[in-house]
């Protein structure tokens, strides 16, 4: 029930998002962005949240020169009920500091708290680095004990578009219910390929094909709104 702010899909409309507060930023210590996105699917971490149908998403972030920075996001999802699937909704807060060592060398941290409208809320710590177009990040979620380990690597495509290919691996996962031919299992991968393509008007197209080691492949396209 998470999207994740960093080295995902929303990595990289963060960063679409901040270049639209660019002037703002050079004028000013403090800069604004957010993006607004109706989505097909809700894809965290290769699963679907929102059993493969439409969710909506907002974020917004406030940057200081520093590098410190906070922000606030809202998701729309789905859970498994007793017998049926419930439409439920996530808010999240988080905070956090980044900053460029070099040209090539970025480093950053981030604690985000999930709250959900019915289920239990959580904490996570992410740690990341950054070296040109390639992004590394440790998440540990404290409520549930996991780790989450993932790789992000960038490719400029054409018309100004970006291609990222996404590999993530959980470890002491055993809350989330991974089975392995009947065996609860505490590790799990997932690929993803996430396309972003701008239309002009501060909006772009999105898109991104995911596969799960235990939930197998999951699809997403949808419209974002950048400001």
């Amino acid at each position: 029930m998470r999207k994740i702010l960093s080295g995902a899909l929303i990595a990289s409309l963060a960063l679409t998002a901040s270049q639209s507060a660019l002037a703002e930023q050079e004028q000013s210590p403090i800069a604004t962005s957010g993006v607004i996105m109706g989505l097909s699917n809700y894809i965290w971490r290769g699963q679907t949240l929102s059993d493969d149908k439409p969710s909506f998403q907002a974020d917004i972030m406030v940057e200081h020169e520093s590098g410190f920075y906070v922000g606030t996001a809202f998701e729309t999802y789905r859970y498994q009920g007793e017998n049926a699937f419930i439409k439920d909704y996530e808010i999240d807060y988080y905070g956090g500091f980044y900053t460029m060592a070099n040209d090539d060398i970025g480093i950053g941290v981030n604690v985000m708290k999930y709250t959900f409208g019915d289920l239990d809320d959580t904490v996570e710590y992410t740690l990341s680095l950054d070296y040109q177009a390639t992004s590394f990040a440790a998440n540990y979620d404290q409520d549930t004990k996991a780790w989450y380990m993932e790789v992000n690597h960038g490719l400029e495509t054409f018309n100004g578009s970006q291609l990222v290919l996404h590999a993530g691996y959980f470890f002491d996962a055993e809350y989330y219910g991974f089975e392995d031919k009947g065996t609860l299992s505490d590790t799990a991968y997932d690929l993803a390929l996430r396309f972003s393509y701008p239309l002009g008007y501060q909006f772009d197209f999105v898109a991104e094909a995911a596969y799960q080691e235990f939930t197998d492949e999951h699809f997403m396209f949808g419209l974002v709104y950048n400001f």
